[in-house]
C-alpha cells in the first residue's frame, strides 16, 4: 500500500501533471482490495461525487501502466482490470468466479528467470505470474 505522500507524487515523479481526475483514479485503486476495470473505476469516481470522462480514466490507466505504476490483468472474461503496483512485483491467484485476487507471498519464478537469462543472454528486467482458478467460496456455490 502506498503512503499518502508517495501517492500524491506518483505521476509527478514520472514528470506528469497530477490532475484531479488522475488523482481520483489513484485514490480509487488505492482504496480497493480487488483489481478494478476502467468501468468500475469510472463508476466509483462518479459515486464519490467527482466528475471525469471514461476516456480520461482509460488514458490515465494507459499512462500509469506504461510507467509501471499499475498492473494490468486480463481476466478470463476478457476484461482488463488494474491494481497499483506498489514497491515490489506481485504474483496472484485469481478467481474466475468472483475475480478475487490472492497474492502469492513468494516468487516462484526467480530461479527460472535467472536460468533463462543465462541461457539466452537476456538482461531480464521483470516478470509477472497470474494463476487462474476457482476460490474456495465460489466452489461452494
Amino acid at each position: 500500500m502506498l503512503k499518502k505522500q508517495d501517492k500524491d507524487n506518483i505521476l509527478t515523479r514520472q514528470g506528469y501533471k497530477n490532475t484531479k481526475s488522475r488523482q481520483a483514479v489513484v485514490d480509487i485503486l488505492e482504496a480497493s482490495q480487488l483489481a478494478l476495470s476502467a468501468d468500475d473505476i469510472y463508476l466509483k469516481i462518479k459515486e464519490s461525487g467527482n466528475s471525469t470522462n471514461l476516456s480520461t480514466v482509460y488514458r490515465t490507466l494507459e499512462l500509469m501502466e506504461s510507467k509501471g505504476l499499475v498492473n494490468k490483468i486480463i481476466m478470463s472474461d476478457g476484461k482488463a482490470r488494474f491494481e497499483l503496483t506498489g514497491d515490489a512485483h506481485k504474483h496472484s491467484l485469481i478467481c474466475t468466479g468472483c475475480h478475487k485476487m490472492v497474492p502469492i507471498d513468494f516468487c516462484p519464478l526467480e530461479a527460472l528467470q535467472n536460468d533463462v537469462g543465462k541461457k539466452t543472454s537476456f538482461d531480464i528486467t521483470g516478470h509477472k505470474l497470474e494463476l487462474y482458478g476457482i476460490c474456495p467460496e465460489c466452489k461452494k456455490m
